[in-house]
């Protein structure tokens, strides 16, 4: 194939994955003659070589809600994927933020219902309200931040995308282990300018800042690097796509049910807090 083939190739691929995951997220599924919105869509595509499992979710539906977890006993502690899984019963669920396999702490805060459920005080941050107002935060390193406006809180990184451009300055971030900064498999998150969530997943070896080309091509205003390689987990309506293969000490979850996300909210942050989170 032609370099211009290869660019024609990856533009349409980007389109396409426009197109199906919405970027509107309009799904047609006809039940009584009525048409359905399916807030929450999976697809599968390749982006400039790059193999792809792709969630988008809309921020705009009131069912939706996006969370995120720990694993039980707080910082310090760590706990298999299908345990975690269990007790969530989200409908979409992805590793979070790193932590250190060793101590088993997080690099990032970790607002969750509200509550700073751990302080990390590393990279940037994806706030979201309870009514699903999502922004992109990069707060300076090691400061306490006031997170009271927003009811979910994740710092990861590094950045990939910010205010529609590639920015990729990990060790300005303060991210200097190799294992993130080499090619690896990898997690993303972004904020595209339609209201909608992309989780994005490769299992291919990728750099920083291939992935956020990527997260670019996918219509990403801002997006973050998320923990991968050996804690790479995806899961999606019932189903495992990637098994982490290691215990995890966070997830980030999304429920498609309001209600659903009501019974378990006491199940997903410790009730108390480890000293690092004062």
């Amino acid at each position: 194939m032609t370099k211009y083939g290869r660019s024609v190739a990856a533009l349409f691929a980007a389109f396409s994955v426009a197109f199906t995951l919405g970027i509107t997220n309009q799904t047609l599924a006809y039940s009584s003659g009525k048409i359905a919105h399916d807030p929450i869509l999976y697809t599968t595509t390749t982006i400039g070589g790059v193999p792809l499992k792709l969630i988008s979710v809309d921020l705009s539906d009131d069912e939706v809600k996006v969370t995120g977890m720990m694993a039980r006993g707080g910082s310090g502690h760590a706990e298999s994927w299908s345990r975690m899984i269990d007790r969530a019963r989200p409908t979409v669920a992805i590793t979070g933020t790193f932590f250190c396999t060793e101590s088993l702490i997080p690099i990032g805060d970790l607002v969750i219902g509200g509550k700073l459920a751990h302080f990390g005080g590393l990279g940037s941050a994806l706030c979201l309200t309870d009514d699903n107002d999502a922004i992109l935060r990069m707060p300076p390193k090691y400061r306490h931040v006031d997170w009271s406006p927003f009811d979910f809180v994740m710092r990861s990184g590094p950045t990939l995308v910010r205010h529609g451009e590639m920015r990729v300055q990990p060790r300005a971030e303060g991210f200097r282990d190799r294992s993130v900064l080499r090619p690896t498999g990898r997690l993303a998150v972004g904020i595209n300018n339609n209201g909608k969530l992309l989780l994005a997943a490769t299992r291919k070896p990728v750099t920083l800042s291939k992935m956020a080309w990527v997260m670019l091509r996918m219509g990403a205003e801002d997006a973050i690097n998320l923990d991968a390689g050996g804690s790479m987990g995806l899961y999606y309506n019932g189903k495992t796509l990637i098994e982490p293969k290691r215990k995890l000490t966070n997830l980030l979850l999304v429920y498609g049910d309001r209600q659903r996300y009501q019974h378990v909210k006491h199940l997903l942050a410790p009730a108390t807090q480890s000293a690092s989170t004062e």
